[in-house]
C-alpha cells in the first residue's frame, strides 16, 4: 500500500502519555500528526488543518469524546473525516454507542502498535487517500 501524499492524523487525549506514544507509532511509520488534550483544541486545530482521520478518547474524566463526535458531524468541512475512538470499555455496547455517535473505527485500549496502525490505514483506504501500489501515481 501506498500513501498519495503523507497522512495527517490528529489525536485527541486528554492523557499526554498515550497522545506522545500514538504519536510516536504513526510519525515512525511516515505520517504527520497533530494532537490535543481537549475537545476544544481539537476543534481549533480542525479549522486550520484538517487532519485525513482522528483518534480520540471516547469518555475520561473530564473528556467527552461523543461531544467532539457530535460537533464533527455538526459541520459539513469535517463530516467526512473519518473518526476512530479508544476506549478502556470494549464491551459491545461500547463499541455500538461509538459506532451511533458517528464513529468510523474503533480500538480497544490498551492497543497495539499493529492495531493502531491496521485501523487507522483501514480508515485511509476508505477514504481513497492509501491506496495499493499498482494503483498509485507515482
Amino acid at each position: 500500500m501506498r500513501a498519495r501524499r503523507s497522512p495527517v492524523v490528529l489525536i485527541v487525549d486528554d492523557d499526554d502519555t498515550y497522545r506522545h506514544a500514538v504519536s510516536e507509532i504513526l510519525k515512525y511509520e511516515g505520517y504527520e500528526t497533530h494532537d490535543s488534550g481537549s475537545i476544544e483544541g481539537a476543534l481549533a486545530l480542525l479549522r486550520n488543518k484538517i487532519p485525513d482521520v482522528i483518534v480520540s478518547d471516547t469518555l475520561r474524566s473530564q473528556f467527552d469524546g461523543a461531544t467532539m463526535l457530535q460537533a464533527i458531524q455538526a459541520d459539513e468541512r469535517f463530516r467526512a473525516i473519518p473518526v476512530i475512538t479508544a476506549s478502556a470499555n470494549a464491551m459491545v455496547s461500547d463499541k455500538a454507542a461509538a459506532f451511533a455517535s458517528g464513529a468510523s473505527g474503533f480500538l480497544a485500549k490498551p492497543f497495539s502498535a499493529v492495531d493502531l496502525l491496521a485501523e487507522v490505514g483501514l480508515q485511509l483506504v476508505r477514504t481513497g487517500l492509501l491506496v495499493k501500489v499498482e494503483d498509485a501515481v507515482l
